[in-house]
């Protein structure tokens, strides 16, 4: 099976942004060779007009020495470039020069491997030095149209020509041109590919990075969102705007789920308030029974039935419920549960202490429901330990409240899995397996958790909790409760 790979939406826009830049690099270029060939321009200044039309009319006199002949042409360059100069050389060294050449190295020879050249001498004059071929021969020229003014220094221009090949019939060979333009093309376009692609590679990680960041602070937003805060929605104001439509989305698939979630348990507590009528009627009728085995088990069921609806009503209360937080000494609080519940574990054979603790165990609890636990753990402890041998119930200074019994405990194998609810290590107990659930959601409420150990002589659960000030009412701001979601 393959797995498809994700994708980087910045790595993603690199590699597009560089095809992009690439393909108007070229496209650019071949419009721009294509406009040229078109409209085939006369690319030349004064400068190498002069050049031109002085080449045009070289002649030699009968001793063979260079000449230019005189042609309206010449006249007509002579009139409009009244500053014109220019000098004739050929491999001999015979030279003919017209006008006054402002610089001295100007009137030397240049080497004949330089083609053509542009060339601007320190008092701001530009000449053009080119080669050509005439019919008295190939001459050197060098010309200029203007005469500058004061300044230091020679600087040289160095042109490229490019001449395509032709046929026979002067005919461009294409099939040999267009790999060499492609070629040329290529040299051109690569520098500049290589530049804007190296720039893209600096700064799109940085600018898609910061695009993103918001996005970043969106997805932590929505790890965060669990059961226990539900009703959080992502916030849509940092993040791009092609990103909000999916924001929306999730926020409104989250209202959804929270909305059936919240009428899900709005059914099951109906459902079990509903059952308390029925199940006090059948109990008190159930009284009334002839004393029989029948009519005892009978009253055992009715007070599992009963029970089970109780602890229903309790699932939905813990954290769906604004109770007020208040401050209570946890051994005034769980012996007064023990009292309580004592005669209950006495009746189903076992002995039943309470060992205080030594130093004030005074925390800031939603009583009801630290109270729910500590009856939770006592009740499971009187159905699951035999029967037989001691229940202690024990309250530390640090937060803990342990309920421990002589009966067999809970494998450690099981011991992860006893809080999902209706999860029953014993089928034929009397409990639904919702105690321990509903006794590590109140440690969860208050910042604590639940725990097993064995002893010497058996079996304890330890409940630790913590000041609700210190940890969920700490956001409450003085309200005196925090609703839980």
């Amino acid at each position: 099976m393959n797995v498809e790979r994700s994708r980087s939406l910045r790595w993603g826009l690199i590699r597009r942004l560089i095809m992009l830049q690439a393909f108007l690099l070229v496209l650019f270029v071949v419009l721009l060779a294509g406009w040229i060939w078109i409209i085939n321009p006369e690319l030349e200044d004064a400068n190498e007009e002069a050049v031109r039309v002085v080449a045009q009319h070289v002649v030699r006199d009968a001793d063979g020495r260079l000449q230019v002949a005189d042609a309206p042409e010449i006249a007509e360059l002579k009139q409009r470039y009244p500053d014109l100069w220019f000098a004739v050389r050929d491999a001999n060294g015979s030279v003919f020069q017209y006008g006054q050449i402002p610089v001295v190295p100007l009137q030397q020879a240049f080497p004949w491997t330089i083609e053509r050249a542009r060339v601007e001498a320190g008092n701001g004059m530009h000449a053009t030095v080119e080669n050509r071929d005439t019919p008295v021969g190939r001459l050197q020229f060098v010309a200029a149209t203007e005469r500058g003014f004061a300044n230091d220094g020679l600087n040289v221009w160095i042109n490229m020509r490019v001449d395509v090949a032709k046929d026979a019939n002067g005919e461009i060979r294409w099939l040999t041109v267009l790999p060499g333009m492609g070629a040329i093309i290529l040299i051109a376009v690569f520098p500049m590919l290589a530049l804007t692609g190296v720039a893209t590679l600096l700064v799109t990680p940085r600018a898609v990075g910061r695009s993103l960041s918001g996005l970043v602070e969106t997805a932590t937003q929505a790890q965060a969102i669990d059961f226990e805060n539900r009703s959080a929605r992502l916030d849509r104001s940092k993040v791009p705007n092609e990103i909000i439509p999916m924001v929306d989305a999730f926020n409104h698939a989250l209202s959804k789920l929270d909305e059936g979630y919240n009428q899900h348990n709005r059914f099951l507590a109906d459902a079990a308030h509903e059952l308390r009528t029925p199940i006090a009627i059948a109990r008190t009728r159930a009284d009334l029974l002839p004393e029989a085995e029948v009519s005892r088990q009978l009253r055992d069921d009715i007070d599992r039935l009963s029970r089970v609806a109780h602890q229903l009503l309790e699932m939905q209360a813990i954290g769906a419920v604004e109770l007020r937080a208040e401050q209570k000494d946890l051994n005034l609080l769980v012996e007064n549960i023990a009292a309580d519940l004592a005669p209950m574990a006495m009746d189903a054979g076992y002995d039943f202490d309470f060992e205080p603790s030594p130093e004030a165990a005074v925390f800031v609890i939603q009583t009801s429901t630290i109270e729910m636990a500590v009856v939770n753990l006592i009740r499971n402890a009187i159905d699951h330990a035999g029967g037989k041998g001691a229940i202690v119930v024990r309250v530390g200074a640090a937060g803990t409240i342990d309920v421990c019994d002589q009966g067999p405990g809970i494998a450690p194998s099981e011991r992860d899995r006893v809080f999902e609810p209706f999860r029953r290590i014993n089928t034929s107990s009397s409990g639904a397996g919702l105690g321990l659930n509903l006794v590590k959601k109140a440690a969860e409420i208050h910042g604590g958790k639940v725990s097993f150990f064995d002893t010497a002589s058996g079996f304890c659960v330890r409940l630790e909790i913590r000041s609700i000030a210190s940890s969920v009412a700490k956001d409450q701001g003085g309200r005196g409760g925090k609703k839980q979601s």
